[in-house]
């Protein structure tokens, strides 16, 4: 059975696997990480994970950082040896770390991690942390995510679903007058708000009824959802464009209006547009979203999505996150 080991920084085991994470993070990224140079300083504990055999396979350290906030903690280090992976090594790491962490008085706990590495984003997704603005020397850096977790919080707990609400769906082109309604409410509502970034974007390509005709390019597919006959959401099937992974379709523009949030608008959506993209053939759907929309990413993992390296024009995009998901046949 493997065994959790808290070591000292400088133990020769953790600083092999140190050694190891640096060279696999020069091969993805092409340069060494930013804080490859890092010391013991201010590590309050070093996990090691070792094998049955007595190897140590994994690792991940705490720090303190007092820069980042009041009783927060920076997760450095996670790290598991690639023929170790799979077999929940990272996890476990990851939950021993919270639990120290937690025992010493942190109350936050955040880490930086890259977009090449959709596994280990798919990792803290999934243990609850969520994402956040690129914090200390990773701000305005295009390769690095930021992700933070509250050890106070308490599991969110869902709502029962709406009885008794039926949702429709129907087939419009992208022109459509209330696709487009609802794509520009989308836009006013919550994206120029939430991403004013993208606002000062869109303006220099000539304001937002230039830049949806041209998202509008290569339509495969729009929907508009009603309830009791109002245009409550919608969302489209895009054909792919250069530096998309090859087989794949993009799913565009999810809307839910607020107020019809909760009643499986989403999900009968998103299940219409699997269907249209394998009936085309298409063996994978992709799609990008914002660091700064946390329910969006709790609706795509529940759906079957994980986390993809970026593609296409997301490539040079610092507040994007990149999922995909395969289509079943």
């Amino acid at each position: 059975m493997p065994v959790l080991d808290l070591v000292a920084w400088d133990d020769p085991a953790a600083a092999r696997l140190r050694v190891a994470q640096q060279a696999e993070l020069r091969e993805r990224y092409g340069d060494d990480d930013i804080g490859h140079a890092m010391t013991g300083e201010q590590i309050v504990a070093m996990v090691l994970l070792r094998s049955s055999s007595g190897e140590a396979v994994a690792c991940g350290a705490l720090r303190d950082a007092p820069d980042l906030g009041a009783a927060t903690a920076e997760l450095k280090r996670m790290f598991v040896l690639p023929d170790h992976r799979g077999r929940g090594h990272s996890r476990a790491v990851l939950v021993e770390l919270e639990r120290i962490a937690a025992e010493r008085g942190y109350d936050r706990l955040v880490l930086e991690t890259g977009p090449r590495q959709p596994e280990a984003i798919g990792l803290y997704l999934s243990a609850g942390y969520v994402p956040t603005e690129n914090y200390g020397e990773y701000v305005g850096v295009l390769d690095s995510r930021c992700f933070a977790k509250d050890l106070r919080a308490v599991p969110g707990v869902r709502g029962p679903a709406r009885p008794g609400v039926v949702v429709t769906l129907d087939r419009v082109p992208w022109t459509d007058p209330d696709a487009s309604y609802l794509r520009h409410r989308m836009y006013t509502q919550f994206n120029a708000p939430t991403y004013p970034e993208l606002a000062a974007m869109i303006a220099d390509v000539g304001g937002f009824w230039a830049d949806d005709e041209a998202q509008g390019v290569g339509d495969l597919g729009t929907w508009v959802a009603r309830v009791d006959g109002r245009p409550v959401g919608c969302v489209s099937l895009r054909a792919p464009r250069d530096g998309y992974p090859a087989g794949s379709a993009e799913l565009k523009k999810l809307y839910i209006e607020a107020d019809a949030r909760g009643a499986g608008v989403a999900r009968a959506l998103l299940a219409a547009v699997d269907e249209k993209a394998r009936s085309l053939g298409f063996t994978d759907l992709v799609l990008q979203t914002g660091i700064r929309q946390p329910e969006a990413i709790r609706l795509y993992l529940a759906t079957g999505w994980r986390p993809i390296a970026p593609f296409g024009p997301y490539e040079s995009d610092l507040h994007s996150l990149c999922f995909g998901k395969p289509l079943a046949r």
